[in-house]
């Protein structure tokens, strides 16, 4: 029956979005082949794939943004939000997941977007790699940093926020004995129409509360149907920690990619877009500000 819903599962999804996840990902099975690397090595296998960008403008070490993409790899959303953080004096490092890992654009559309291979909470390993990588630019202001996620990109900062909150590591990462994830310097985090459904580990209750997390939902969404996170969201306000998020009206998933792929359950929304990116320059503006500001 497995092999069956999988067979069914791989051709649907190539018609998914570039940052969208699937309808399928509950077809997973990638879980039972999770490679496990140190920090160390976690760093290294995305550093060469890592796109670090200062303002030109910047005259002494600027607060950072980290940006995970949608499961389809990188996409022009991504250099518009990058375009804008830079035009306001952020620094952004723009993390090719799939690349470091040799996935193709085929590779991702056939295989991380049906779910069969590289799950969020996998995957959650590149956010404390990126940390390190952001620390050790002396460009970059470590104590003033925010993370950024599309889609799969999304659940990736979810999983990742969760285990902070719940002192573990992400399943890819070997910790060592006394050692705990590390989220220091992140003093904000957006996810845009992320994945919260099945295989997601994080049950919305475990985030790491000093970080404020925000959202935009789309209200048309058939790839992250928007319920699941809205279910999320409610559990981690019952918990104690509020989730700002919002469901946007008669918008699809991915509506802020201006380069989508031809899939009528995606459709670009300029407005919407141009809206997106300016609420989210409004949050750091607040949250990345000097301390004392």
């Amino acid at each position: 029956m497995m092999l069956s819903f999988l067979i069914r599962a791989i051709p649907a999804a190539l018609a998914v979005a570039a940052s969208g996840l699937g309808a399928y990902a509950s077809s997973n099975v990638s879980g039972f082949s999770v490679p496990h690397r140190t920090l160390e090595e976690q760093v290294d296998l995305i550093r060469p794939f890592t796109d670090v960008r200062i303002p030109d403008t910047a005259t002494g070490p600027v607060p950072a943004i980290l940006m995970f993409h949608g499961c389809g790899g990188l996409r022009q959303v991504q250099e518009d939000y990058a375009r804008a953080a830079l035009d306001a004096g952020y620094g952004v490092l723009i993390i090719g997941s799939n690349a470091a890992r040799g996935i193709d654009r085929f590779a991702a559309m056939s295989q991380v977007c049906t779910g069969l291979r590289l799950w969020g909470r996998e995957r959650a390993a590149d956010v404390f790699a990126g940390l390190v990588l952001a620390r050790e630019d002396n460009r970059i202001d470590a104590s003033r940093l925010a993370l950024i996620g599309w889609s799969h990109g999304g659940w990736t900062v979810l999983e990742a926020l969760d285990d902070a909150g719940r002192n573990s590591a992400p399943e890819a990462l070997s910790i060592g004995d006394g050692q705990t994830p590390d989220l220091g310097g992140v003093r904000s985090a957006m996810t845009l129409y992320p994945y919260c459904g099945f295989p997601m580990r994080s049950d919305g209750r475990g985030y790491a509360r000093e970080i404020p997390l925000h959202a935009i939902l789309a209200e048309n969404d058939m790839i992250a149907p928007p319920g699941d996170c809205e279910r999320l969201f409610e559990r981690s306000d019952v918990a104690g920690h509020r989730v700002d998020f919002q469901v946007w009206p008669g918008l699809t998933h991915a509506f802020d990619e201006p380069n989508p792929p031809a899939d009528p359950r995606i459709n670009f929304d300029i407005d919407a877009a141009d809206q997106a990116r300016r609420d989210w320059l409004d949050i750091l503006s607040l949250e990345l500000a000097p301390q004392g500001a």
